[in-house]
C-alpha cells in the first residue's frame, strides 16, 4: 500500500511495483523515487508516519515485528535508482 500511495501522490507517468522471489530473499520495488534520506531510518520506527491523519505509523513496525521476531528473518529497506527497495531475507 505504501509503494502504491506514494506513486499516486506523485502523478508517477508509468508508475511500477515489482515483486521478486529468489532462493529466500523477496523484493518489493517501485520507481516512486525512494525514501528520502532524513526518514529512511525512521520508517520501521512505531508510530512514525508521513502521512498525517492517513497513516498510524504502524504497519511498517509491525512488517517488521513479524518476520524478525517471528519468522526469524529480516526486513531491510534502501533506495535504488528508480524508487523504494524492501527486502526480506528468510
Amino acid at each position: 500500500d505504501n509503494a502504491k500511495d506514494i506513486l499516486l501522490e506523485k502523478n508517477i507517468s508509468n508508475p511500477t511495483i515489482t515483486i521478486v522471489a529468489k532462493d529466500n530473499i523477496l523484493q518489493i520495488k517501485d520507481n516512486g523515487g525512494g525514501i528520502s534520506e532524513d526518514i529512511i531510518e525512521k520508517i520501521f520506527d512505531p508510530y512514525f508516519s508521513t502521512k498525517g491523519d492517513k497513516g498510524s505509523g504502524i504497519g511498517l513496525y509491525m512488517a517488521k515485528v513479524i518476520i524478525e521476531e517471528h519468522c526469524c528473518g529480516k526486513l531491510n529497506v534502501f533506495n535504488d535508482s528508480q524508487g523504494a527497495v524492501f527486502e526480506i531475507i528468510l
